[in-house]
């Protein structure tokens, strides 16, 4: 309930940012991790910063204390190196602090990176998930940093699942998670990838409905919904959406702005999946993400309801872009009067 402790880790990335502002805004109070040497310094009175890092040998019983449900954000993304500390080790050492603190809820931000590259298009969460015990290039038509983060997000759900006890825990799988900055940037591509991928299902999902599916799964636990020790996955998707291609925002962010980067001629998807193919050249055959669709039903019958939605979050984009576009003429209005 509202003025409850909560620890939120990962606290300054692109989730973990929004998440500490929704907890805030519900009435919670929050002690937000980062690895940065310098924390933030617009604390209140219910936000308090450690400065904490994960890859190394942290007391992370003394950052769970007295907090009543940990949302843990925090991850590797990009170095393959630091991957299996931090995904996997630090995840584990942070769920066994929490079980110790006797922490009700413990929510974990995995990734649909999980299950590779599907041999079925449609993917569940009982749907086969990538190897771990050892790094099998055919799973995932992805560059080996990639695949070692699918397989070390799995790694963390493990994890948990080894040390939880009396802890309500959920792992939250979501698809490719965009803010309005990243919905517009597609226009800041190259031209090649414009056209190779404007036909891709961009399984995006909103920030704002991460954050909020995060909240509600950590208040459910917090009610003493679920099965105590036991991790509930659920995928986060909204693959079902009627206009879910790049090429379909591109056509409306074209109309709105008159930007032409935003006008192009898409390839057709086979020359994609040939490309990807004799990139990865490896059997048997695969489907690369664009071509998979997540479900979020599992979800969605545990009772969420997005709430926002990509056609919200996207009507927010295109009105930026509108803005924008009337700001550009206005100074070229200014400067076309303009005596020389």
């Amino acid at each position: 309930m509202p003025d409850e402790t909560i620890l939120v880790t990962g606290a300054t990335g692109r989730i973990g940012r929004v998440v500490v502002a929704d907890l805030l805004d519900r009435g919670y109070r929050v002690r937000a991790t980062t690895s940065q040497t310098q924390p933030p310094s617009d604390s209140t009175q219910r936000l308090e910063w450690r400065q904490v890092d994960l890859s190394g040998n942290a007391d992370l019983n003394s950052v769970v204390g007295g907090c009543s449900a940990v949302l843990h954000l925090a991850a590797e993304i990009g170095k393959k190196h630091r991957m299996r500390a931090v995904n996997e080790t630090a995840t584990e050492r942070l769920a066994r602090a929490a079980e110790d603190a006797g922490v009700r809820a413990f929510c974990y931000t995995s990734s649909v990176a999980v299950y590779g590259s599907g041999r079925s298009v449609s993917i569940s969460e009982s749907s086969p998930v990538l190897s771990l015990e050892r790094d099998v290039a055919s799973e995932y038509w992805a560059l080996d940093y990639v695949r070692e983060y699918g397989r070390t997000k799995l790694a963390g759900e493990r994890a948990i699942t080894r040390v939880a006890d009396q802890m309500r825990c959920i792992a939250l799988r979501p698809t490719v998670v965009v803010d309005i900055e990243q919905i517009i940037g597609v226009r800041d591509w190259n031209i090649i990838k414009r056209m190779l991928a404007s036909h891709r299902h961009a399984h995006h999902i909103y920030v704002g409905d991460v954050s909020d599916a995060l909240i509600w799964c950590m208040e459910r636990g917090l009610a003493g919904v679920g099965e105590p020790g036991r991790v509930e996955i659920y995928n986060l998707a909204e693959d079902d959406r009627i206009t879910p291609k790049h090429i379909d925002f591109m056509r409306k962010a074209f109309a709105a702005s008159g930007d032409r980067r935003y006008r192009v001629v898409s390839v057709p998807w086979v020359v994609d999946w040939l490309h990807d193919f004799v990139r990865f050249h490896s059997l048997p055959i695969r489907n690369p993400l664009w071509r998979m669709r997540f479900s979020g039903e599992r979800l969605k019958a545990a009772g969420y309801k997005f709430k926002y939605g990509m056609e919200k979050a996207e009507q927010l984009a295109l009105a930026r872009l509108e803005k924008e576009a009337q700001m550009d003429r206005r100074a070229d209005l200014i400067g076309h009067n303009s005596p020389v």
